[in-house]
């Protein structure tokens, strides 16, 4: 007897997405128990209890902790996890993404309708989701998105899928219409005609006049389109898998690039740890939590924020040590430590410290010798709190300011007087806000990962006055990750928005050349990253959170350090963790 797959019904809110590609539903009737369609709203929407991917085995050992070392959580996940999918090239699947996808005009009129029928078929390319609307006024739209079953708010048990398609219509008004869907689509279904569909729930957003949401439960991580035709609109799934998610470079082996020849230190759960010709090494030596590190500029001594394993995490102080860990010494006790950073002749430590306690906290700048005395605050307590201090050669500092409303500037502080301008305001102020800056080692250039209105960003890299040398725009989301000695910058361009698969491309910019050293897509997630004499040492998490895909994640699960050489595209695994690498220097 045929298996039957059972799928269930209810309402929401939220955006929707498609694509181009017109394919007629071909339904098989498969003589089979069918399940009716409820379109009942529920009150509450409460996500499905996830699993625990497997970590990968370890190229390196990670020697045991001294003592009990705190841990950080884990972070959610999917179930089992998607086994990668072997591309196949084909005219028919060049339509197909895993990006979201806007149908109908943009607009912020909201449409009345009732759901005169949904279908679930098959064509030729794989599972079909139909809905037809009994349209009375305004334009159907909405956004189709695909994401983590974690991320589902709608669907129930989510441990046995391995993706969710969500189909979001805000603008779809919950009236007289709408309430007629219940009565005119009560009826039954054919499930059995889908390969990857296991459950479907629609659910009216509660509390709300508008807004329906309907989840597909999949059990494969399938590319997708979505065409409205008139007031008919067609989701079509993929069964061969694209491009994107075949091809994974920097999750790929291949070669055998030369590993870093310097040493490397990395967080994690807590403790400092040092990569060093091919092994590792724990540096911490107490319960207490390292937070952030800093490798002075002869990269011989380190500087870090150490805090209580019961407070917070700006509430620690700063110390010094060597690079092995030896020769510790508390150098800054202020009630509080953050970003810490090297002068760039080595002879001082910048950092942040809260100053206000009451919520939004405020960061005001600090600098401390290195060779002791008492640490002195270098910024006014003024409007803007302080993070990611960069020493410049001259002595003065450059950090990224936020303020009320979310307001974001880049700030440069003259280290005697304490006085802070704008930089490049004139072409900053046009985002929303900044996300990261880096300096380049000289001292003379800064990528700035500059937040756009619409939620993604651009790259523009400045002088020391703010004068913009060069944009990188074009794609949803780009984002600086190191500068080389010689000057090169790689950055990371997310091609679309997406909440499952991240479809990237690492860049190489030196001068006017920019290079793409590799593209591909993955079902994890690419961390923080330095550049090496011999390439570029990243942190790739093996799973994907549950944030859209683009800034850089809070990596909590699973996870390994990788080195790619951007000459040849040798690239290879250093180590791997059970838990989130949360930093690299």
């Amino acid at each position: 007897m045929v298996s039957t797959r059972r799928f269930s019904l209810v309402l929401v809110f939220l955006l929707l997405a498609a694509c181009q590609q017109q394919v007629q539903p071909t339904p098989k009737p498969i003589p089979n128990e069918l399940t009716a369609i409820a379109l009942t709203p529920t009150a509450t929407l409460t996500p499905a209890p996830t699993a625990t991917e497997t970590p990968l085995p370890a190229t390196a050992t990670i020697p045991p902790t001294v003592g009990p070392s705190p841990t950080v959580g884990p972070s959610p996940t999917v179930g089992p996890s998607p086994t990668p999918l072997t591309p196949t090239p084909a005219a028919s699947l060049q339509q197909f993404s895993y990006c979201d996808t806007p149908f109908g005009p943009a607009s912020d009129e909201r449409f009345s309708a009732s759901l005169r029928n949904l279908t679930i078929a098959r064509s030729s390319l794989g599972d079909q989701f139909i809905l037809e609307f009994d349209q009375q006024r305004g334009p159907v739209s909405g956004k189709v998105v695909c994401i983590q079953p974690g991320a589902a708010s709608v669907l129930g048990a989510t441990e046995t899928l391995s993706s969710v398609l969500r189909i979001e219509l805000p603008l779809w008004q919950q009236d007289a219409a709408w309430a007629a869907s219940a009565l005119t689509v009560t009826q039954a279904v054919r499930v059995d005609a889908a390969s990857h569909i296991e459950s479907v729930v629609v659910q009216a957003m509660p509390d709300r006049s508008a807004g329906v949401v309907f989840e597909l439960g999949l059990d494969a991580t399938v590319a997708f389109s979505a065409k409205l035709e008139g007031n008919r609109l067609v989701i079509q799934l993929a069964d061969a898998p694209t491009e994107p998610l075949g091809a994974d470079p920097l999750g790929t082996a291949q070669g055998r690039p030369l590993p870093p020849v310097q040493p490397l230190v990395f967080g994690r759960a807590g403790d400092i740890l040092k990569f060093e010709q091919g092994g590792v090494q724990i540096i911490s030596s107490t319960l207490a939590l390292e937070t952030d590190v800093a490798l002075s500029p002869d990269r011989a001594r380190m500087a870090f924020c150490r805090t209580a394993p019961d407070a917070l995490a700006d509430q620690g102080a700063l110390w010094v040590s060597d690079l092995d860990g030896s020769n510790e010494q508390l150098l800054a006790d202020v009630g509080g430590c953050l970003d810490p950073a090297w002068s760039f002749d080595g002879s001082a430590v910048w950092f942040v410290a809260p100053w206000s306690a009451a919520p939004p906290v405020s960061y005001r700048l600090w600098t401390v010798s290195t060779a002791g005395g008492d640490p002195n605050p270098k910024s006014s307590l003024d409007e803007w709190s302080r993070r990611m201090p960069q020493p410049l050669p001259d002595g003065d500092v450059l950090s990224v300011g936020s303020g009320e409303g979310g307001r974001s500037v880049l700030l440069l502080t003259n280290s005697e007087t304490g006085v802070s301008r704008l930089v490049g305001q004139s072409s900053l102020g046009a985002y929303a806000s900044i996300g990261t800056a880096l300096l380049n080692p000289a001292g003379t250039q800064i990528a700035v990962e500059a937040v756009r209105a619409d939620g993604g960003a651009d790259v523009l890299l400045l002088d020391r006055r703010g004068r913009v040398l060069r944009s990188i725009t074009g794609s949803w989301w780009n984002r600086p990750l190191a500068w080389s000695t010689d000057g090169t910058l790689y950055y990371l361009v997310t091609t679309c928005r997406a909440g499952l698969v991240l479809s990237y491309e690492l860049h190489s910019l030196k001068g006017s050349s920019d290079t793409t050293i590799v593209s591909g897509g993955s079902l994890g997630d690419i961390g923080a990253a330095v550049a090496t004499d011999e390439g570029l040492v990243y942190v790739r998490a093996t799973e994907g959170g549950l944030a859209v895909r683009g800034p850089e994640p809070l990596i909590a699960g699973p996870s390994e350090l990788w080195i790619i050489e951007t000459q040849s595209g040798s690239r290879s695994p250093l180590i791997s963790v059970s838990d989130g690498i949360t930093l690299l220097r």
